[in-house]
């Protein structure tokens, strides 16, 4: 699946990562070892205007620190929080429920409750992309190696994501005009043809335990100058550092 599975986002997220070790006695050593992402105080950073929940700043953050999150409102572009309805999977008549944070939203999404308006479709895509993201990010581990300098997509990148989109079945070359314009750090704007897709970086680090650095990302994708988008969170990967750069959604 690529870039047509991807979903509505309009918060801005960038990349990195850093490891941090914790000194100081045995106590201190303790204690930040129950609030990091592992025994070794490991964390995974965000270094731009990426804002899932409630209170995430541009930080660094360990497994613990991600999971908590789970109990804050997830916010929209503004700031701030989004309530969504779901209706229940089986009885019409039954009320429903209003959803504030993640930890609610997923309890009640494992059950087979669904968005109850149109608008509560769109506003999903907030929790998708929130819950998705801190669930990555609660499993990530700061990268010992990656083909992203920096940590960071070039617009080369970009480019070739786009390309490789645009290629139709059987063909060797795009078929439609692709367009890459970068509006700022870890956001692009791709024109395939009439396609829109937004591409959101969010932050660069160990996602799937080989040590390799990848970019978890989220994508945006609509018709040009449209309302209705849909999206996918997932990562951006690239096997060799001059190589083509490919999104896998999670």
């Amino acid at each position: 699946m690529g870039l047509g599975a991807a979903g509505a986002l309009s918060a801005a997220a960038v990349t990195g990562f850093v490891v941090t070790r914790n000194g100081g006695d045995e106590a201190d050593a303790s204690a930040a070892r129950a609030s990091l992402a592992n025994a070794a105080g490991e964390t995974v950073c965000i270094k731009s205007n990426v804002r899932l929940v409630e209170g995430m700043s541009a930080a660094c953050y360990g497994r613990a620190q991600y999971e908590a999150m789970r109990d804050r409102a997830v916010i929209n572009a503004d700031g701030a929080a989004v309530r969504l309805s779901l209706a229940h999977p089986a009885d019409a008549s039954a009320p429903a429920e209003t959803v504030s944070t993640c930890a609610e939203y997923d309890s009640l999404v494992a059950e087979g409750w669904v968005a109850l308006t149109g608008a509560d479709m769109r506003r999903e895509e907030y929790f998708r992309r929130a819950c998705g993201a801190l669930d990555m990010l609660a499993d990530a581990r700061p990268a010992q190696s990656s083909n992203f300098s920096g940590g960071k997509a070039a617009e080369a990148d970009v480019r070739s994501l786009a390309a490789a989109e645009a290629i139709g079945f059987g063909e060797t070359l795009p078929s439609a005009p692709v367009e890459v314009a970068s509006l700022g750090e870890g956001v692009w704007k791709l024109t395939i043809g009439q396609g829109e897709t937004m591409l959101y970086e969010i932050a660069h680090a160990d996602f799937t335990g080989d040590g390799a650095g990848e970019i978890l990302a989220y994508l945006s994708v609509g018709a040009a100058g449209g309302t209705a988008r849909t999206g996918a969170i997932g990562l951006m990967e690239k096997a060799t550092a001059d190589g083509p750069c490919g999104f896998r959604p999670r």
